[in-house]
């Protein structure tokens, strides 16, 4: 089927790490069986050239209505107006067979286009619930990937367009599923990752070094914390922890990831999908601190599916505070027998193959568009 169809496949993304590794983890799938690919985005693409190796990245028009007031409105959608007809130009010269979004507004102008044209669009959700741009696009979408088997929608139809693949992980990431989890002793060095998605988080910067101030002497010497910042949070957090007896490391992003997830005993994390999905692949437990103005709260839905499994622990925000979180890491660093029975809980989150099982999802509705227009005697776009 596929070898009757140009292999050309569009993926279109936000430019946040929720969107953009998944794109990139089903990119490398789609490359490996014989497919073009290109990334269509917004100005920030250029920054995806060492993330997509091989992918034609092309920039279009693009804003978010949700900033700027009315005036930040109104650029938004003479932004997005732009982005379609540009989108547009584009599908129709390069005739891909799919065009495939992954949330965002820069994916909204490639999803429009794809169903203007007739190009089979199939869309991927990453969190429990159908993100703001997703829900827009919904009703014009072919097929509809999700990350988690439930996602809410009052719409049946839309409903019945859901696929669940699961949230498609990098490669490099997929390398550590099924490393046994190691416990640490009690005298054994402990490692601590600190991640707050990526653009850091404030909050994060504000009480983890504050709770590990008032950790007993005897825990901070075991300690070994890496942890993620914004750039200026940076001078602060490390004033706090030189108060301290821990190893610490700080950055603003950290290009090791595999690593730190591989060696870490603890994690302390917001619960975006990319994070979810990479923890539960890496079977790492977690206290999961999710951001609470997430559209519709889908970072507490995300992070209720793995605490609800016993895979981690749930801070609210509002109750996120050094004493809670001195507490919450005295019990689990003492106990590790706590923490290995959450790790493995982790592993059976993970949904190994979801890229995989993306691909086949997007090239099956690719060909069954294929056959249908055959059957016409007409060809999409």
């Amino acid at each position: 089927m596929a070898d009757r169809l140009n292999k050309h496949i569009v993926l279109a993304s936000g430019g946040t790490g929720g969107h953009v590794f998944p794109a990139r983890a089903l990119a490398a799938e789609l490359q490996g069986r014989g497919y073009k690919v290109t990334l269509m985005t917004d100005a920030r693409g250029e920054v995806y050239e060492k993330l997509f190796p091989g992918v034609e990245i092309v920039q279009i028009r693009a804003g978010s209505p949700s900033v700027g007031g009315l005036i930040g409105k109104v650029k938004a959608a003479v932004n997005l107006l732009f982005g379609i007809v540009q989108s547009v130009l584009y599908l129709r010269k390069v005739k891909p067979v799919a065009v495939v979004g992954f949330g965002g507004y820069p994916s909204m102008p490639p999803a429009t286009a794809a169903s203007l044209l007739g190009i089979p669009l199939v869309l991927h959700e990453q969190n429990a619930i159908l993100g703001r741009v997703n829900k827009l696009l919904a009703g014009r979408a072919t097929m509809i990937a999700t990350s988690f088997i439930h996602i809410d929608t009052e719409d049946v139809s839309v409903a019945k367009k859901m696929r669940f693949t699961g949230n498609p992980v990098r490669q490099e990431i997929m390398a550590l599923f099924g490393q046994e989890y190691k416990c640490a002793g009690d005298k054994d060095e402990f490692n601590l990752l600190v991640i707050g998605g990526s653009q850091g988080a404030t909050i994060l910067s504000d009480v983890v070094p504050a709770a590990v101030q008032g950790l007993p002497e005897e825990i901070q010497k075991r300690l070994k914390i890496t942890q993620q910042c914004r750039k200026e949070d940076l001078a602060q957090v490390d004033a706090l922890y030189k108060t301290t007896e821990v190893d610490v490391t700080l950055a603003t992003f950290f290009e090791n990831m595999p690593n730190l997830l591989g060696s870490c005993h603890l994690a302390i994390v917001r619960s975006g999908a990319s994070t979810m999905a990479e923890l539960a692949v890496a079977g790492c437990p977690a206290i999961l601190v999710p951001y609470k103005y997430a559209m519709d709260n889908h970072q507490f839905k995300n992070a209720k599916t793995a605490v609800d499994r016993g895979a981690a622990t749930l801070m609210v925000q509002d109750n996120f505070n050094a004493k809670s979180l001195g507490e919450t890491l005295v019990l689990l660093i003492t106990h590790p027998e706590k923490l290995k029975t959450m790790a493995k809980a982790s592993a059976h989150c993970a949904e190994i193959g979801a890229a995989g099982k993306l691909a086949d999802l997007v090239i099956t509705t690719a060909g069954r568009q294929h056959n249908k227009s055959s059957e016409n005697g007409k060809v999409a776009a």
